[in-house]
């Protein structure tokens, strides 16, 4: 087994980790912001989707920080449940965009001061960082998974050494 066949992989999880902690804080940086500024609006039921959205990327950021800690080891089953759910997040907000009354998919024509706007057309560049991050980071999540079943079955296959339990992938 050459060195490359260790290495890469190892560095590939690592930064998809880093990756998925990134979009992580992205999506609930916005998110979180847009929902505790609902009262300056008087704004009192905020939308379930924001909630949705904003415990799935608290799990991704708490999952994609304890596996940069404990970097050998993954579960790929939550990979693939949290892949899931940001799709699903994905969903959710892309259906609440179309609504917004945005001219385009990505209207970012937008001035810094009209993020911080109530009105919904003032905030069609915020909504669609969400949407991009949260795709982005199921991509990732799919990929870390995949990577995950591939290292797995080459294990099985008695091509690499087997460390250890099978959660302890990489």
């Amino acid at each position: 087994m050459s060195k490359a066949q260790t290495y890469i992989p190892r560095i590939l999880s690592v930064a998809l980790r880093m990756l998925q902690l990134i979009s992580a804080i992205i999506i609930t940086g916005i998110v979180g912001h847009y929902l505790s500024t609902l009262s300056l609006y008087n704004i009192t039921n905020p939308n379930g989707r924001f909630i949705y959205t904003c415990i799935v990327s608290s799990t991704s950021l708490v999952y994609s920080f304890l596996c940069l800690i404990f970097w050998r080891y993954t579960v790929f089953p939550i990979d693939m449940g949290l892949f899931v759910m940001n799709l699903a997040a994905f969903g959710a907000i892309v259906n609440w965009v179309v609504g917004m009354g945005c001219r385009k998919a990505w209207d970012v024509d937008v001035q810094v001061h009209t993020w911080l706007s109530g009105r919904a057309k003032d905030q069609c560049a915020r909504w669609a960082a969400v949407e991009t991050f949260t795709f982005v980071s199921a991509v990732f999540y799919l990929l870390s998974g995949g990577m995950a079943l591939w290292k797995i079955w080459k294990q099985g296959k008695g091509e690499l050494a087997k460390p250890g339990p099978w959660f302890r992938a990489m």
